[in-house]
Parts: C-alpha cells; structure tokens; sequence
C-alpha cells in the first residue's frame, strides 16, 4: 500500500514537472512605428477627425496616460511610462512638440505617438515621465502645446509609404574615369552598393528628458462651441446655448466669429460648462486655458 502511494506522487509529481516544461513566456512586443492621419474616431462624446497639421499651436488640459491596450501605441511603438510621449486626439502621428504648464511655467518637448484622450474636455495625455517633469498632479493641468513644424515635417516626409515623385538623378550608375597621364583610375558618382536617396524607416526622433524653465501665467478656462465664417451664423448657437461671440482678429482660416462660454477659474466649473454646452448642440465644444 506505501508503495502505491509513492507511486501516485510520483506519478504527480512529474505530471507537474511536464506542466511547468510546457509555460511559455508571452513574446515582447515589437516597436514598427510607421506615419498614420486615421479615420475619424468616437470618443466618450463626441467625434474626432484627425488631420495633418504642422503649426499647431493650442491651449487646453493635459492629463496623465494610462497604457494603451495591447502595450503598442497608434502609431506602433511600444509604450513606456518612462518614455517622452503623449496621445493627441487629431494631430498626425508621430509628430513633436513642446508642452508648457501654464501654472508653473516648466516645459517639455514630446513625441506625440497615440490617439486620445477621449474626453473632449480634455486635450492632451502625457507618460507619467513627462507628467512628472511638467510638476503635474492627479488632477487635469492647463498647458500650451506649440507643433515644432520643422521636425514634424522631417518626420512626415521620412514616411516610407507616402507617394513620392520619381526624379531622375545623374549619376546612379558608378563611372570611372581613367588618367591619359598615368593610367590612374577614379570613381564618380553613385556606386551601385551605396544606399539610394530614400529610406525604409520613418524617422522617429529621440526626445531627451530636460526640462526648460518658461513664464507660468494666469489661467482662466473657456469653452470654444465653434468658429464660424459668418455672424450670423455664430449669433444663432451663441443665443441658442447663451454664449458670447469674440471678433477674432488677424486668423487665415477664414472663420473669424468665436463662440464660447465663460470664462471660469476652476476645471469643474469648465467641465459643467462644457456638459451644458454639449445639451445645446455644441458637439465640438472644447476647454482652453487663456
């Protein structure tokens, strides 16, 4: 009877030896990012229409990114808490900027890589890396985003997938030329082992984690129900919802008529605001920090 016994855990015993050999660790993800618009996406409340912009330049509230599903960002690379990135809801991606805390003036420059957040009421979300460098806490942070338009551009022209025109260069060929002197040899041009004038991979600048020291300013809260190209059109959703209309001088997207709500000096009375406007058909509306 002892034996059988030993027998048995033996027998146990190796069962879970083979069921221990046979756990596989989950491969780690792989970073591809490549260039990406999008379609339009849903957020919590409303729509999202993303498109390329190189002189963007916005103030709103900025909020701490949770990881992505999956671990992979919108634009392929692998997310890291510690990284210098961030989700913007529209901007093509990636693309850079600096970010400003308005309440203390400290500045970070960032990839943005991923879509979100998905409250409108909110227009950026950093790594905790950056949240920390910016000195933001748990609660939503009024910053400045200013579109560094000449990296972005490098950035999109990089893509490897866009279409590009077929310019003939002279020469691709290598060719030699021989001395009449000394019969010495020297070669011109392209040869045909070096590499061509494009690339296979999207250039994805590396962002360092410092901190420059800019002017904090006094913040209050609006919230934007739209622009409009004309006022009486911007008169009909300004009584509609009992906003004010602001003549917005000098602007070269030809919708000078601002429509907005406030201002206020805290996040949840922009964020009532906000709901407010949302029931009276602003389904656009949006804070920004001025």
């Amino acid at each position: 009877m002892q034996s059988l016994k030993a027998l048995a855990f033996a027998i146990l015993g190796g069962t879970g030896l083979t069921l221990a050999g046979c756990h596989h660790d989950a491969p780690a993800q792989k970073s591809a990012p490549h260039y990406v618009i999008g379609t339009a996406w849903q957020g919590t409340e409303t729509w999202f229409y993303p498109s390329e912009h190189f002189d963007l330049s916005e103030t709103g509230l900025a909020v701490i990114q949770a990881q992505p599903r999956g671990g992979l960002t919108a634009d392929g690379e692998v997310w890291s808490a510690q990284s210098m990135t961030g989700a913007h809801q529209t901007l093509q991606l990636p693309a850079v900027v600096s970010v400003r805390n308005l309440t203390n003036g400290r500045i970070v420059r960032i990839r943005l890589n991923d879509r979100g957040p998905s409250n409108s009421g909110r227009m950026l979300a950093v790594t905790p890396r950056v949240a920390t460098l910016l000195g933001m806490g748990s609660a939503p942070t009024p910053v400045e985003i200013v579109q560094d338009e000449a990296l972005s551009r490098q950035i999109a022209e990089s893509n490897p997938n866009a279409p590009k025109l077929e310019i003939a260069a002279a020469p691709r060929e290598a060719i030699v030329a021989q001395s009449l002197d000394d019969g010495s040899t020297k070669t011109l041009g392209l040869k045909p082992t070096e590499a061509s004038t494009g690339t296979n991979a999207l250039y994805v600048p590396d962002m360092p984690q410092t901190v420059m020291q800019g002017q904090p300013d006094y913040v209050a809260y609006h919230v934007v129900l739209g622009s409009f190209s004309g006022h009486a059109a911007a008169s009909r959703v300004a009584a509609q919802c009992g906003a004010d209309i602001v003549a917005q001088a000098g602007v070269s997207n030809g919708l000078p008529w601002l429509v907005s709500l406030g201002p206020f000096t805290t996040v949840p009375e922009a964020d009532r605001a906000l709901a407010q406007a949302r029931q009276c058909g602003g389904t656009g509306a949006h804070i920004v920090a001025k």
